[in-house]
């Protein structure tokens, strides 16, 4: 991947990270899987590949403002992190 296209992508997650960021904060009970997230927490116009959704909930995860749990099926889902001192499950995100 050459400077231009990772900065393209640096861009694209840095979108990503914040639309899911409102998302979250304006939906705090919402839960989805990566493929939901990616179809239907964006706004049409920050819509992205599942990557950079994967890299966008990799980087809130890893700051702590969203979790990722195993749901009832097995597939890693996507919330907005427990209050502090809340004991869950968290998996490892996709890709880590």
């Amino acid at each position: 991947m050459d400077l231009n296209a990772r900065r393209d992508d640096l861009t694209a997650v840095t979108e990503v990270v914040a639309a899911l960021g409102r998302y979250v904060r304006a939906n705090p009970q919402a839960c989805d899987t990566l493929a939901g997230i990616a179809a239907w927490w964006l706004p049409r116009t920050a819509r992205r590949s599942p990557d950079v959704v994967g890299k966008a909930l990799a980087a809130l995860v890893a700051s702590g403002e969203m979790e990722c749990a195993f749901g009832p099926d097995g597939q890693t889902v996507y919330r907005a992190a427990k209050s502090a001192g809340h004991e869950g499950s968290q998996a490892e995100p996709p890709g880590s």
